[in-house]
Order: structure tokens, then sequence, then C-alpha cells
């Protein structure tokens, strides 16, 4: 009797809490919410675009003309709903993107790069990707990589301050890598490698703003050492040659060579440093040591510092005026640079006549050469050394060069 007498109670209740919960769940649900909303917006833009007046009341007098209330009301919503989506639009135009990486993307003159700090990207004029690293302080400071307009990696290593500083390694338009080593200032400085378009190893050593300076080893095809000793501003420094011995000689420059000898004269062809010495026999040496006496630049351009040669009249602004000059008959280390040059391209009054046999495989004995080949010298001194520099004709550029010491050249 009681356990009736409560399920009916508890029957009676749950008859009565149900409506409730289900209007509870109805009234509170998304959907029910979301239409309500729709329906009081709805009838708020009715009647904001209501505009016809219905009373003089409804009317503002502006400048004499009679404006309706409701309607300036519908403008003045217009326009802010119109602002509201500007700023929206342009809120987000500033702010950075995020990729899938989380990395957040910045356009290169976005205000808001100036604040970032650590790993981003910084997209180009263009649209394009062209940076991704490290920044701090509203520049480049860090680690990262420099990308071309085309997706190619360009630069990969430190920066500071929007520049290449510290390690890193930087490449060619294909991707082949052009250069791994220090930076200073998007300078190559301290130590380095740079390499051929073809992959292949040119350079390894020391450099000073970007050029080869200081001491270093040259590569020729296969990555194999050809010269090792020193340079500056880009050059290497053929001078250094000059009171070696053969020997000597030979643990610097491990490259092609060609020997030419006379009774009295012993020059050696270096193609590979585009150079040529002559030797004389050290006569205060029991050995019959030779020494290189004189090196010849197989170039038509000398450079001093910041100077770049080419003409006489370039010369005399870097040495002033010449000790000498004059027509003179061709030597044989002129002739064998002559030759050479002529190999690659018509120069001067084209070869060199020359009578020789080959005693070895490229070592010659030369029996004679043309005794009427005119050529043109000019001379200049500086820093103690004697520069000669052959022509075809007076005032003519020249065609190469040649290095001796001042007392040798008296």
């Amino acid at each position: 009797m009681g356990n009736n007498l409560i399920q009916v109670l508890l029957s009676s209740m749950k008859a009565k809490v149900t409506p409730l919960v289900t209007k509870f769940r109805q009234y509170t649900s998304a959907s029910f919410l979301r239409a309500k909303l729709i329906t009081k917006i709805r009838e708020f833009f009715v009647k904001v675009f209501d505009v016809r007046p219905k009373h003089k009341n409804d009317y503002y007098e502006v400048l004499g003309w009679l404006v309706s209330k409701r309607l300036a009301y519908a403008i003045l919503i217009v326009i802010g709903v119109l602002s509201m989506i500007y700023l929206v639009s342009i809120r987000a135009m500033y702010l950075p993107t995020a990729q899938t990486d989380g990395i957040k993307t910045y356009d290169y003159d976005d205000v808001m790069l100036r604040f970032a700090k650590g790993n981003v990207r910084i997209r180009g004029k263009s649209g394009y990707v062209a940076y991704q690293g490290e920044v701090e302080k509203g520049a480049v400071n860090g680690y990262g990589n420099l990308y071309g307009v085309d997706g190619t990696l360009l630069y990969q290593g430190d920066f500071a301050n929007n520049e290449y500083e510290g390690n890193g390694t930087q490449y060619y338009p294909d991707g082949t890598m052009h250069y791994k080593g220090t930076f200073s200032g998007n300078l190559y400085e301290g130590t380095g490698k740079l390499y051929r378009e073809n992959g292949s190893l040119a350079y390894d050593g020391e450099f000073s703003r970007g050029m080869k300076e200081g001491i270093g080893k040259l590569y020729g095809a296969g990555d194999k050492p050809v010269y090792e000793g020193s340079f500056s501003q880009d050059q290497l420094v053929y001078s250094a040659f000059l009171g070696k011995s053969t020997a000597e000689v030979a643990q610097s420059y491990s490259g092609a060579r060609v020997i030419y000898q006379t009774d009295n004269e012993f020059s050696v062809l270096m193609p590979d440093i585009d150079a040529l010495y002559m030797g004389v026999t050290d006569e205060e040496n029991l050995e019959d040591t030779v020494m290189v006496d004189s090196i010849y630049v197989l170039k038509n351009t000398i450079t001093f510092g910041k100077n770049e040669c080419s003409t006489i009249s370039d010369l005399r602004n870097v040495f002033g005026e010449e000790v000498y000059d004059g027509n003179s008959i061709v030597t044989l280390p002129e002739a064998i640079a002559i030759n050479y040059l002529n190999r690659q391209k018509q120069t001067l009054n084209g070869s060199v006549e020359m009578d020789t046999v080959e005693a070895y495989t490229d070592v010659f004995t030369v029996n004679g050469i043309q005794d009427d080949y005119p050529v043109y010298l000019y001379s200049f001194r500086k820093n103690g050394l004697l520069y000669t520099f052959v022509c075809g004709d007076r005032n003519d550029t020249f065609a190469f060069y040649s290095i001796m010491s001042e007392e040798g050249g008296e």
C-alpha cells in the first residue's frame, strides 16, 4: 500500500516536471536561440528600413529640408556596419597570419614586424616568402634563410641587422653552393670556400671585405689544388715568387707546367695561374740552384688597391711616370707568353716563330726564336719592384706584364 502511494506521488511529480524540462531544453537550444536572434534582427532591420514618415515629428529639418528620422537612422546604421566591416578587414591585413606549422608570416613593410621576436616568415613585395628565420628589434637577427622570387635559396646562415654576419652559405641562382664560410656586413670576411657554378671547389682560404686576402689555395678541375700562397685584393700575389728556388716554387705551385730551356735561359709556364717565370742560376750556391729572376703575369689588367689598370694612362695614375718606354725585340719568356695568349685569342702581332725540340714530356729545348718580332715596352717602379708592360705599339693597351726586383732591373 505504501509503495503504491510513493509510485503515484513520483509519477505525478514527473508529469509536472517533464514539460518544464522539455521547455527549458527547447528555449536554451542553439537552434532556438539562433532562430530568436535572427527574428529579432529581422524585426530590427524591418523597423530601421521602414523609412516612411508616419507623423510630422518623424522629420528633421536640415537647412530648410525635411529629412526622415528613420531614413537618417538607417543611413547611420549602414555606415556603421560598413565601417565595422572595413576595420575588421584592415585588422586582418595587419595581423600576422600563422601557417599550419605555427610560424607567423609578416609582410616586409608590416608595422607589427617591428615588435616580432623569434622564428617568422617575411613576405617580399610581390608576396613571395623572402625570408624565414629569426628576427628581433625590427630586423633580421639570428639564423635564417633568404629566398629569391622564384623560391630558390640564396643564403642560409647568421644575420645581424638585416646583413649576413657570422657563419653562412651563399648559393648561385640555380641552387649550387657559391660560398661557405664567414661573413661581415654582407661580405666574405675571415675564412671560407668559393665554388664554381659547376659545383667544383675554386678557392679555400682567407678573405677580407669580400675579396681573397691572405693565405689561400686555388683549385683546378676535379678539386685538385694548383697553388697555395699569398693573395691580395682578390688577386694572387705574383711577386711572392721572386727570389724563390724552383724547389720552393714547386711547393707553392702544383698545377700543370711546361718548361722551355736554352743554353743560358730557363722559363717555366704555369697555365693554371696564367703566369710563367724565368730562372737563373744562383752563382753563390755550389749546387747551381735555379732561382726565380722574374715573373710574367699573362693578363691584360693589373689591380692596385681599388684601381684596375688596363691602359698606359691607368698605369701612370697608379705608378707615376714610366722609367722607360721604347721599342724592343721579343725575348724568350715574352715569346712563350705571346704564343700562350695567341692560343686563346689573337693578341699583339700574332704568334712568335720558335724552333723547339721536345726533350721530355712538357720539356722543350729552344734552339731559336724569331729575331724581328717587335714589341713596345713601358717600365715603372713601385715598392722596390720593376713592372714592365708589353704592348704592340706606343700608347697601346698592354697584353701582359712582368715583375722583377728593382735591383735586377737595373
